[in-house]
């Protein structure tokens, strides 16, 4: 009993038996030398796991970051569309207010001034995508730019259907379309040298160079005034559209309505031709307002209504 315990292990072979015999120290020292063991390759295999398992989610990362920044670039891109767009709807915003004799919004006031401090989050959201030349900042900004560029053209459209609604009259009655669907202009509106006395003269209209026969359209509703011949200008439809508008076109070869009669824009009036004072077949077009002749070319925006 005074002697230390001893584990012994017996390994019975076909030659002889063998024995192994260990004390508690020796025991325990393998013992704790396994645990030791089983702890390591514990730690070892989840590091292992762990890595795998950041590698996963690093390709994940970077797949979804790549993701982010393509939809970033797209959405840039999409941004520069809108601003194409709305240029263009800026450009037929002028026009319109042209066309239905509105004042045009002033450029500066287009340019929608804001203030304010700059947000301290805005360094922080353009560190999300490092590897693009694209800032997070500058798209946020763009897109608060760009509504209120939309909202300011709601707002300036509303103001001109709300005026249109209420002179749709005056609108109907204002020149507005070209009178023939072909030719070229060849002496425009203002002074020129005369073709057949050499001298320098006004000219009140458009002349506009185009096949005999070429149909002629009235430009704006109105009651045809004078329909006949008149002396240089030949054969002549002179149109009143109300509100101070009258038109009038030269050298037809045909009349096709007679005085009194009501036209609505559009309407084929009759055709191109050569008679009175002309050196080939075109149109002789001029527009007043209140009397005044002023340039057709102020008045053309936009295709032909039939």
């Amino acid at each position: 009993m005074k002697k230390a315990p001893k584990l012994i292990f017996v390994v019975n072979t076909r030659k002889r038996m063998h024995s192994i015999s260990l004390s508690w120290g020796k025991l325990v020292a393998i013992l704790a030398g396994g645990v030791f063991l089983l702890i390591f390759v514990i730690i070892l295999g989840a590091n292992l796991f762990s890595n795998l398992v950041y590698q996963s989610r690093l390709t994940r990362l970077k797949k979804n970051n790549n993701r982010l920044v393509s939809t970033f670039y797209d959405l840039n891109n999409r941004i520069q569309k809108m601003e194409s767009d709305i240029s263009m709807l800026v450009e037929k915003d002028k026009a319109l207010r042209t066309y239905g004799d509105l004042p045009v919004i002033d450029q500066d006031i287009r340019r929608l001034g804001v203030g304010g401090r700059l947000m301290p989050k805005s360094d922080e959201l353009d560190q999300l995508l490092p590897e693009s030349d694209i800032k997070v900042s500058e798209l946020v900004n763009n897109l608060d730019r760009l509504a209120r560029e939309i909202k300011f053209e709601r707002i300036s459209y509303e103001t001109i259907y709300d005026a249109f609604k209420n002179r749709s009259d005056q609108i109907q009655s204002t020149p507005s379309i070209r009178p023939v669907y072909t030719g070229f202009i060849n002496d425009g509106f203002g002074y020129r040298r005369d073709p057949f006395t050499g001298r320098r003269e006004f000219h009140y209209g458009l002349d506009i160079t185009t096949p005999t026969g070429t149909p002629v359209f009235v430009t704006a509703d109105g009651v045809v005034g004078k329909s006949g011949y008149q002396g240089g200008y030949g054969y002549v439809v002179e149109v009143d559209h109300g509100y101070g508008y009258s038109t009038l076109y030269a050298h037809l070869s045909k009349i096709l309505v007679r005085s009194g009669e009501a036209v609505k824009r559009g309407q084929k009036i009759g055709e191109v031709g050569t008679t009175g004072r002309t050196t080939g077949p075109h149109l002789h077009y001029e527009v007043k307002q209140f009397n005044i002749n002023k340039n057709p070319l102020d008045f053309f925006f936009s295709g032909y209504i039939r």
